[in-house]
């Protein structure tokens, strides 16, 4: 058969889930490993020029035929500093929305906080960072991954950390992004998914100095992100979160009504 195709993010978030594969652990199958930013993760799989992708959840639905590994991806139950809604204005005030093309469940998430909680429907038009051009074309902007984690703390911004106001909401924790695959090739290599992370808790004190230096962020603020900020085994509390997210978002029109189960097995 020919090599299974797996492309994850690119981001510093999703590290601890593809160490393995950086790393080229054996697999019972031949398997192809690259990165992309999340909504192109999503693109490829679609496409079929992957089988096995870590993707955004608000693509689910635009996935026909794709299901999502119950059991590893990326959640939090607090702020992340990575996942953010930034304005000039007041966010009941916020008309323009720039929308990070690298994400679309955060975009997502963004528009159905600022209509459940500030009354508003913003026009959104795509964007890419730095923040500061996104907000040059509207008054507020979603912004996600390592170019957040940049302008966190930035001085004369309102600041929404996404995932916080979605705890504060819905009382659950939010679930950026899951490991999407398509049947029967996907299958071969879930083993391989979960040794990837298991190597990463393996040799956790090696690996996060290297991550930070690779993304530009301390030891320090890399160790808080992903240790107390983040966590990447799912159980029954966040795989209803994610289906209570899309449940909204589709009927908020802001995602399709998704056909079929979600969760593969």
């Amino acid at each position: 058969m020919p090599p299974v195709a797996i492309v994850g993010v690119k981001f510093l978030n999703a590290r601890p889930l593809l160490a393995g594969l950086e790393a080229g652990l054996p697999a019972p199958v031949p398997y192809t490993f690259s990165v992309a930013e999340p909504a192109r993760c999503a693109d490829l799989l679609r496409e079929g020029q992957a089988q096995v992708g870590l993707v955004p959840v608000g693509a689910l639905p635009q996935l026909p035929g794709i299901v999502a590994y119950p059991n590893l991806g990326i959640a939090a139950r607090c702020e992340t500093t990575s996942v953010l809604l930034v304005s000039r204005v007041p966010l009941a005030k916020v008309r323009v929305l720039a929308a990070h093309t690298a994400s679309r469940t955060s975009v997502v998430l963004a528009r159905l906080l600022l209509k459940a909680k500030y009354g508003v429907a913003p026009q959104v038009v795509p964007a890419n960072p730095p923040v500061e051009a996104m907000l040059a074309r509207a008054e507020a902007a979603v912004v996600i991954g390592d170019p957040a984690m940049a302008v966190d703390g930035a001085a004369g911004l309102y600041r929404c950390d996404l995932a916080a106001e979605w705890m504060a909401w819905r009382g659950k924790p939010f679930v950026f992004a899951v490991w999407g695959l398509r049947p029967p090739a996907g299958d071969a290599v879930l083993p391989l998914l979960e040794a990837s992370y298991r190597f990463a808790r393996q040799h956790w004190e090696e690996l996060l100095p290297q991550w930070a230096a690779a993304h530009g962020a301390s030891l320090a603020r890399t160790r808080d992100y992903l240790e107390r900020r983040l966590h990447f085994q799912l159980g029954e509390e966040e795989r209803q979160a994610v289906e209570e997210f899309l449940k909204l978002a589709a009927e908020s029109g802001l995602v399709p009504q998704r056909e079929g189960g979600i969760w593969h097995g």
